[in-house]
């Protein structure tokens, strides 16, 4: 299952980290990190360089490609392997909920430093139901009257500490049937989340699905490094801060997570 919903892609961290240096005479050159780490899965970690606003800047030599990248979990050290593009994977190690994760490796003459852990997996995930049925309706047509429409859907689970929590919002259909005409407007995604909560539980408005079919629900357990990274995206880019306390000499995010999963069927309404 491929996470990068994420709504957290690396082109707002580069910005985030652009941002912050207006003056280019004191630009250092520092490394951006991107990982998320799941249980039963191997680390991937994303490493690329800072964007800057000028051009006249000076890079180290290091190539991003040839890193000397470890974790190091239970005092065992795993040499992560470069696979291309700046990714390195520690094929030889499976990410354990509980565990605590060391990363490292050395850049432009300094150690770069970040630690996480993985949350645990959510428990009693439950949905109010199993189905709702969305009247297909056009330009024509007009909206569907709220009187007809189906109740909202309830997601609850346990949350005794004030835990984060996401959830994503996914259409598994191999072709997308719209719900209501888009317009001229580009038509959205096969997914949406919600903002990240504390609470225990969430309402989803029928009218926030765009699609028929089965969806899943993933209800993400997360950290608070990485809820902070979704509240960045509605900052101004001025004001935008790094996100994540645990990296040292670096950027991004290095985070753990851990999720289940529902599903849910929007059927076409026949009345």
């Amino acid at each position: 299952m491929k996470l990068r919903f994420l709504i957290l892609s690396i082109l707002i961290i580069s910005s985030m980290i652009s941002c912050n240096k207006s003056d280019n005479s004191e630009f250092t050159d520092t490394p951006v990190i991107e990982a998320y780490l799941k249980p039963g899965e191997n680390p991937v970690v994303k490493i690329r360089r800072q964007i800057p606003f000028s051009s006249v800047v000076s890079y180290s030599s290091d190539s991003l490609n040839n890193l000397d990248v470890r974790i190091i979990s239970n005092n065992i050290s795993t040499r992560l392997i470069c696979v291309g593009d700046t990714e390195y994977i520690g094929k030889s190690l499976i990410i354990k909920e509980g565990e605590r994760y060391d990363l490292s490796f050395l850049f432009n003459g300094k150690t770069v430093y970040a630690y996480t852990n993985v949350p645990s997996r959510p428990t009693n995930f439950a949905e109010s139901v199993k189905s709702i049925s969305l009247q297909k309706t056009d330009s024509t047509s007009g909206p569907q009257q709220m009187g007809s429409m189906p109740d909202p859907v309830a997601l609850t689970w346990d949350n005794s500490d004030g835990s984060y929590y996401i959830v994503v919002i996914e259409n598994m259909a191999t072709t997308l049937i719209p719900i209501r005409s888009f317009g001229s407007r580009e038509p959205p995604g096969n997914r949406f989340r919600k903002a990240p909560t504390t609470a225990s539980g969430l309402t989803l408005m029928p009218m926030e699905f765009q699609y028929f079919g089965k969806h899943r629900l993933i209800l993400y357990h997360v950290l608070p490094d990485y809820a902070a990274l979704y509240n960045q995206q509605e900052s101004s880019s001025l004001n935008l801060t790094n996100p994540s306390t645990s990296i040292i000499n670096g950027y991004g995010i290095f985070t753990g997570l851990n999720a289940d999963t529902l599903y849910i069927d929007v059927l076409q309404s026949t009345l």
